[in-house]
């Protein structure tokens, strides 16, 4: 089945599975592609936003459990800059499969722990740490609330700043013998001590909704 003139069914790097037309028009051509650096719907987003940012590109959609993604394209040069655009992003297209040893993609190392960030805010401050999964994920402590509810990252992890805040963490999961508590002590900008407690699933992570 030969392509469609003017469009490479393999461009550096590989990563497409599927080329058809475009049900809705002829002038479009529809692409199936994949990443092997896909691990949450965090990833499809971020996807999304980089080809529509091509012009002559459109995303369709994403999965991210199968790491592929669909789009639309005018002619073969806009699939070389989607390409460029996402590699510089972090998304370079290839084999979906290639993920080394199988691990699930969001697994963190067996000895990782979040290296926070706090911020000074208006109502208190931002506590952040870069997640194995690729998010910038975080709490935004309110001095003003004596109890604040976990905070989630796509992957599953769950955050909570506090007083007690292991304790009470443990209580607001489903399932506490599926996750692991992480502790640590952070001084606030303000001086004060305070708990972070990070919920970390045994299974190494899970797609969430975005």
């Amino acid at each position: 089945h030969s392509s469609p003139p003017g469009i490479d069914p393999y461009p550096p790097g590989g990563g497409i599975l599927a080329l058809q037309h475009c049900e809705r028009c002829n002038t479009l051509m529809q692409l199936t592609l994949s990443s092997p650096e896909i691990t949450c719907d965090h990833c499809i987003a971020t996807i999304e936003r980089t080809v529509g940012a091509v012009d002559g590109a459109r995303f369709v959609r994403g999965d991210a459990d199968a790491r592929q993604f669909a789009i639309e394209i005018e002619h073969g040069a806009v699939l070389d800059a989607v390409a460029a655009a996402l590699l510089e992003e972090g998304y370079p297209l290839g084999d979906a499969s290639a993920s080394g040893d199988g691990a699930p993609a969001t697994a963190a190392p067996s000895d990782w722990r979040p290296d926070y960030r706090v911020t000074r805010t208006g109502a208190g401050a931002d506590v952040n740490y870069d997640c194995p999964c690729s998010c910038d994920a975080g709490f935004a402590f309110d001095r003003a609330q004596t109890e604040q509810a976990p905070e989630s990252c796509c992957c599953g992890r769950r955050l909570l700043v506090g007083a007690d805040a292991a304790g009470r963490l443990r209580a607001a999961l489903d399932d506490p013998g599926a996750f692991e508590i992480d502790e640590q002590e952070l001084t606030m900008p303000w001086g004060q001590p305070m708990q972070a407690a990070l919920a970390i699933p045994r299974d190494g992570g899970k797609h969430g909704d975005g």
